[in-house]
């Protein structure tokens, strides 16, 4: 009898790895990228959305410079430190708190942002943009909200992810990417579909070709026109021919691959008989949309921060009011932050009832939206709709300053790569509209020309719409093709300008285009009224630098071969894109002479530049720093960016569950990390449910003669006008009286607030100080009362009387030392 083999058991890691295949694992990996991953574009959206919001929170803040900001305000330095700072975290506001020192931080701040926004050392500019920020923000904490808190999160986070791939000055290249073709649009999970079919179309002259992109032995549109009919006819025939032996022999490599056809006639072809030549229709090679896409624990933090704010705000809002549809009523009559179209919504307290429960209800299940597994992309784009929605809608009824647009902005992250795509197809039917892109040239010797190139490439163009080269290709394929057809081109007239001949000193260039102008400009070939942006100043000994400065600064041609030079050329290409068109069409309506005037300074900026470049020949231009691929990441700060987010990721969870007595590990000794690094955090607006009382400030006062003055209404806190209407009522118009939110808060943070003396006294200081400023004699204030005036709200819309008490007494100087 044989002996019985028994079966070694398998370890659980030969087990694992029988019952997870690579393509399964793949398919696991795709789904990750697909619910927690970002854009890139989307990212570098989310970085453009929060510089300009920085920017504008500090503008605003500006307005009210000297009077919240400096010793001379309603905040010196001296009070802030005593009563209102933090133990954990030093504004760098405080350093100096005059006039000029805070003006020049606020500058300082702007700067930063602008930085930050044009991605120019974008990771240092978003950290400084982050600190600054955290900085204003504990300089005077009680005039902030709850969108403040969200703002520096969001500063915050954006450090640890990479928003600098798209639209930024460090991601700038001259370098062309040639990406491979796009998959299908229509198919989210990027089915490996690669139809490569050519179909033959002879219906009105018309010849369909499909991807003739990457094939080199394709000849591409001369960039010089025909010279006569008869060539045209010539040259249309020799490409036509051309074009139908090519079909063939991909037609016969499909018969033997067995590949189905399909009838692309309506989307790509080459159009014979235009009057310009030829126009080529074709598609324009696109990346896989999944390599626009990114995941780390940055993205997952991101995702977690906007999930933890409204989830833990709808849990904080335990009012009764949120459970019977009645909180929106009571938010729309409060008297600051109504607007005018939320007194009209009052009337509809059924559909304000249906809108605090569907508000309820989303704030905790929409954040589901955004980390769905089916259908990811297009239930990101609904969840980051409906939160936007949301946003508008409370904007629309109640004024909250900077929360709209923070919170609003912050969901542009959420943007999924199909609808980028689909924006892009777009954009590309009502642009190129089939044909071929605009050849745009740029002078290497001439940084003016480079700045102007690489910033339309970079932040204006479309990628794919335009193909920038230097001029000097241009110029050397023209030469390279005086003795053959015009209108065939070797293939390096269409290869990047990343290619071997980029190489060399910008001095060269410049000395070879003079070179070449002086000996060409006679040549058939070349207009000399079509190259020649001025007359040129040459010298018989050669030793002048001017004579090196007579060439074109940039050049484009069009998929007809029409060529337009400098100023013309800018605005062709400003026409091409999505943002500056309205410039371009603007330019149209500008006189001759003031077109004339502004090509000249143009060119003599250019000229300047030129000669500047060619001196300092020691001096590494722009184009030598940007001419070759943006070098990668090294992988460990990668890795050491996970852990540190991954770490960030546990830490805001267990801190907001923490606030609801749900320990997670947390420790209440990491409270000072979290005020050291203000991650500190609470969403209870208008929880556990909104104000029914209302209230406002009357300020009563006596000026030197006994005259009665009311000194708060009628916006007297800022024009400091005399006003002889003394009562109880309400201001009117409400919000006016208080100025901007801001202000707001620091009544409602600060001046209300018990244990409020010192504040108070340098409220009554300040008001003294400015209205006797304005007034003289017997118009100057003596003394005056602070009254805090509220009122109950009722739920059938009345309110009960009203009811007032004593703020703050003060006398502004002794009568008796007068």
């Amino acid at each position: 009898m044989g002996k019985l083999k028994l079966k070694r058991p398998q370890s659980f890691t030969e087990s694992f790895h029988n019952f997870i295949s690579k393509e399964t694992w793949r398919k696991v990996q795709h789904k990750i990228l697909m619910m927690f991953g970002m854009d890139y574009r989307s990212m570098a959206l989310f970085r453009v959305t929060m510089a300009l919001c920085v920017i504008g929170d500090v503008i605003e803040r500006a307005t009210d410079l000297r009077v919240m900001y400096t010793d001379n305000g309603l905040m010196p330095r001296h009070l802030i430190t005593a009563r209102y700072s933090s133990n954990y975290f030093l504004p760098i506001h405080l350093v100096n708190t005059s006039f000029f020192f805070q003006a020049f931080l606020f500058t300082l701040h702007i700067l930063i942002a602008f930085s930050m926004l044009i991605g120019y050392r974008t990771k240092l500019s978003s950290i400084l943009t982050w600190l600054m920020t955290i900085s204003l923000q504990a300089y005077i904490g009680v005039i902030g909200h709850g969108g403040d808190v969200f703002f520096r999160m969001m500063l915050f986070l954006n450090i640890f992810i990479p928003t600098s791939k798209y639209f930024s000055w460090d991601s700038a290249t001259f370098y062309q990417d040639l990406p491979t073709k796009r998959l299908n649009n229509n198919n989210n999970n990027n089915n490996n579909n690669n139809n490569n079919n050519n179909i033959v179309n002879n219906n009105n002259n018309n010849v369909i070709i499909n991807n003739v992109i990457n094939s080199t032995n394709i000849p591409i549109i001369n960039l010089s026109e025909p010279e006569s009919p008869l060539q045209q006819q010539q040259l249309l025939q020799q490409q036509l021919q051309h074009d139908q032996q090519l079909i063939l022999q991909q037609q016969q490599q499909q018969q033997q691959q067995q590949q189905p056809q399909q009838q692309l006639s309506d989307e790509i072809g080459i159009e014979i008989g235009s009057e310009r030549g030829i126009e080529q229709k074709v598609i324009q090679p696109k990346r896989d949309p999944d390599s626009y896409r990114f995941v780390s624990f940055g993205t997952c933090a991101i995702i977690l921060q906007i999930g933890l704010m409204y989830c833990t705000s709808y849990f904080h809002k335990s009012g009764a009011e949120w459970h019977n549809g009645e909180a929106t009523f009571y938010a729309l009559t409060l008297d600051y932050f109504a607007t005018d179209i939320a007194k009209l919504f009052l009337y509809f307290r059924p559909a304000l009832k249906a809108l605090t429960l569907a508000v309820a209800k989303w704030e905790l299940f929409g954040i589901l939206f955004l980390i769905s597994p089916v259908y990811s992309d297009w239930c990101r784009l609904f969840g980051a709709i409906g939160f936007i929605a949301m946003h508008a809608g409370f904007i629309m009824c109640l004024r909250l300053g900077l929360f709209f647009f923070v919170t609003a902005g912050a969901e542009l992250i959420n943007i999924p790569t199909t609808v980028w795509e689909l924006f892009f197809d777009l954009i590309e039917e009502k642009v190129l509209k089939g044909q071929q892109p605009t050849r745009v040239y740029y002078n290497t010797s001439s940084p003016i020309s480079q700045r102007i190139a690489l910033i339309l490439k970079t932040y204006f163009i479309i990628p794919g719409h335009a193909i920038f080269s230097p001029l000097e290709k241009m110029l050397n394929n023209e030469d390279s093709i005086s003795s053959s057809s015009p209108y065939l081109l070797s293939s390096s007239s269409s290869s990047s300008s990343s290619s071997n001949d980029n190489s060399g000193s910008d001095t060269d260039d410049a000395e070879r285009s003079h070179r070449r102008r002086t000996t060409n400009l006679s040549s058939p070939t070349i207009s000399s009224t079509m190259f020649s942006s001025s007359p040129l100043t040459t010298n018989s000994s050669g030793s002048s630098k001017k004579d090196l400065v007579g060439d074109d600064w940039l050049v484009t041609i069009d998929s007809n071969g029409i060529r337009k030079r400098n100023i013309h050329a800018l605005n062709y290409i400003c026409s091409k894109s999505p943002l500056l068109f309205p410039l371009a069409k603007a330019f149209t309506y500008v006189p001759a002479n003031m077109c004339m005037l502004f090509t000249k300074i143009c060119q003599k900026i250019h000229s300047r530049s030129q000669q500047s470049l060619i001196i300092s020949s020691g001096k590494r231009s722009l184009y030598q720093k940007k001419k070759n691929p943006i070098p990668q990441t090294p992988r460990i700060y990668s890795i050491l960016n996970n852990i540190w987010m991954l770490f960030i990721c546990y830490f805001l969870f267990a801190y907001n569950m923490n606030i609801f007595d749900y320990n997670f590990g947390f420790q209440q000794s990491w409270n000072q990390f979290a005020y050291v690094l203000r991650l500190d955090q609470s969403w209870n607006m208008f929880s556990p449910s909104p104000p029914k009382t209302h209230w406002w400030h009357v300020i009563h006062g006596e000026l030197d003669d006994g005259t009665k003055v009311e000194l708060f209404k009628n916006e007297g806190m800022f024009n400091f006008q005399i006003n002889t209407e003394v009562n109880f009522e309400k201001p009117n118009p409400f919000y006016k009286s208080y100025g901007n939110h801001r202000w707001f808060k620091y009544y409602e943070n600060g001046y209300n607030q018990a244990n409020s003396d010192s504040m108070r006294l340098e409220h009554g200081k300040y008001l003294c100080r400015e209205f006797n400023k304005r007034h003289t004699g017997d118009e100057q204030l003596y003394k005056f009362s602070v009254y805090f005036v509220h009122e109950f709200q009722n739920l059938d819309g009345t309110v009960g009387p009203k009811n007032h008490f004593s703020l703050w007494d003060h006398v502004c100087y002794d009568k008796k030392q007068i």
